[in-house]
Parts: structure tokens; C-alpha cells; sequence
């Protein structure tokens, strides 16, 4: 037997928005599908997408994460994160490219200090890694999905589809 420390490893999805890459545990992800046009219920720009009997709010990221950016979705987007809160409330994360499959150790993601002297800039950080690979270094940010599903709740406009 090896007397060396294994550290556990998980299955994460890491995608890029903006100039930031981050994860989310492959176990919270319901389904990696490609977004349907326009015509099919992919209305993105409205923040929704409507697939078979199903209505998906979309996180706007980009927002959330780059408020001063005045960005907002796109009209389309190729890649559809599926996503299902604690209250099985379906939501989405659209994407430009693919994201990728990784095992991570979880020794590898260090939890952000909720400490009062240190204000982070977005509370819907969980933890903070750096990972090698074929095209360097790599910074990941763990969402916590959780504080965003909330935060999207209690900011969701009166009248928005659910």
C-alpha cells in the first residue's frame, strides 16, 4: 500500500465567460445540449429557452459577474447548460464553445474566506483554484450555485416567465 496522500477527485464541468474560467461539479449539471434557434424557443435575448414542454430561465453571467460591463445575452448561442435547482426549477447557462470535462481534485479548489476584512468582489464564488495544463496556467472560480440561483430569484422582474 502507498503511504502517499490521494486527494478525492471529482468531475467538473470549466467553461469561459469573458475573461474568467469556471467550474461547476458535474453532478449539478442536468444536461450539456445545443441551444435551439430562435425559431425552435431559443430565445436567449429574453433570457429563456423553450425546450419540448420545458421553460428554461437563463443565469445571465455576464451580468452578474461584469455589472459595470453593460453587457447583456446574446440573440443566440450555440451551447445550452441545463441546470435544476434545489426546488426543481429548471435554469440555463448558454454558452459560445463547448465546456469541458474534468477531473479535479477537490484539494485543488480552496474555499474563498467569507471573512468580514475580506470582501469578495462576487459572492457567488465558492472557491478558487489554479490547474496546469497544455495551455498554461489556468485560473478557476467554483460557482456557488446556490447564491446564484438565489440572487436570480430575488432580482427575477415582475411578470418573467418560470
Amino acid at each position: 500500500m502507498s503511504s502517499g496522500h490521494t486527494s478525492e477527485t471529482r468531475k467538473f464541468i470549466t467553461f469561459q465567460i469573458s475573461s474568467y474560467w469556471y467550474v461547476i461539479p458535474m453532478a449539478a449539471v442536468l444536461k450539456i445540449v445545443n441551444c435551439p434557434p430562435k425559431h425552435e424557443g431559443g430565445l436567449v435575448g429574453f433570457g429563456v429557452v423553450q425546450i419540448g414542454p420545458h421553460t428554461i430561465q437563463l443565469l445571465d453571467l455576464h451580468r452578474i459577474f461584469e455589472p459595470d460591463a453593460n453587457t447583456q445575452l446574446p440573440e443566440e448561442a450555440p451551447f445550452l447548460v441545463v441546470l435544476q435547482s434545489q426546488e426543481n426549477k429548471l435554469w440555463g447557462i448558454t454558452l459560445d464553445a463547448p465546456p469541458d470535462l474534468i477531473d479535479l481534485p477537490l484539494a485543488a479548489l480552496k474555499p474563498v474566506s467569507l471573512d468580514e476584512h475580506f470582501k469578495l468582489q462576487s459572492p457567488w464564488i465558492s472557491h478558487v483554484g489554479i490547474i496546469s495544463g497544455q495551455a498554461g496556467k489556468r485560473t478557476l472560480l467554483r460557482l456557488d450555485m446556490k447564491a446564484i440561483f438565489q440572487q436570480n430569484v430575488e432580482h427575477l422582474p415582475v411578470g418573467s416567465v418560470s
